[in-house]
């Protein structure tokens, strides 16, 4: 099903159907032990900052994030910009276990954060609060799912901080903290922003507002800000 209000995909009439089917994640996505491994095992509401090096140690550690959640039966949500973009959902859809069934079933929701991307350009974020009234409302038929821990990832930050909306940048990542859902909010960026003007201005803000310093391996790495001022 397709809100074309929200641009939320996901399917209704697959509420309350937990995977019946576990499969192992992939070895290559497992590198730590999994209780080192933040990206396998989030404190509940953790906001969650994940520095990764290039494209495929992203793509690798989003996996290893919502593979995890779709195993243990856990509501996933991968909230993108780039859903859109020629060849993005391809790529993704052959590092998600079982992808479409997931797909089918309502353990994983596809949202398309472009519409956002642009309303936080302006400073508005009422369809923020409009997305979570959404989400909300799909999670509170979803009766019968016995985990009820939510797994979100989103790069729309990612991409303020990449055009430098700095300010908006922070204040949707002040929003994410303030309106938290039972679950972990996974937001990633990369390390080669950091050094860059005037992003490295607002860097210390930036990760005071998250609760983990993590690295594409999902290992906590506290020294981060010190590293690179």
């Amino acid at each position: 099903m397709l809100s074309h209000n929200f641009h939320v995909y996901y399917n209704i009439d697959s509420l309350s159907k937990p995977n019946e089917t576990e499969e192992k994640i992939s070895k290559q996505s497992i590198s730590v032990c999994n209780n080192d491994n933040v990206l396998l095992n989030p404190s509940t509401n953790a906001h969650i900052i994940l520095i990764h090096e290039n494209q495929f140690d992203l793509d690798i550690a989003i996996a290893t994030y919502i593979n995890e959640g779709l195993k243990r039966g856990q509501l996933c949500i991968h909230a993108s910009v780039s859903l859109a973009n020629e060849g993005y959902l391809d790529n993704f859809s052959t590092q998600i276990t079982n992808y479409e069934e997931n797909l089918e079933k309502g353990n994983l929701i596809l949202v398309d954060m472009a519409p956002h991307y642009v309303n936080a350009m302006a400073g508005n974020l009422e369809s923020y609060d409009n997305l979570k009234a959404e989400i909300t409302g799909i999670v509170g038929k979803d009766k019968k799912r016995l985990d009820k821990f939510i797994r979100i990832t989103g790069d729309c930050t990612t991409l303020l901080l990449k055009n430098k909306h700095l300010e908006q940048c922070i204040q949707v990542e002040e929003w994410c903290n303030q309106n938290p859902l039972v679950g972990s909010i996974l937001c990633a960026y990369p390390k080669s922003l950091f050094n860059q003007f005037p992003i490295n201005v607002c860097i210390s803000r930036l990760f005071h507002i998250h609760d983990i310093i993590v690295d594409s391996n999902g290992k906590q790495i506290p020294g981060f800000i010190k590293q690179i001022i």
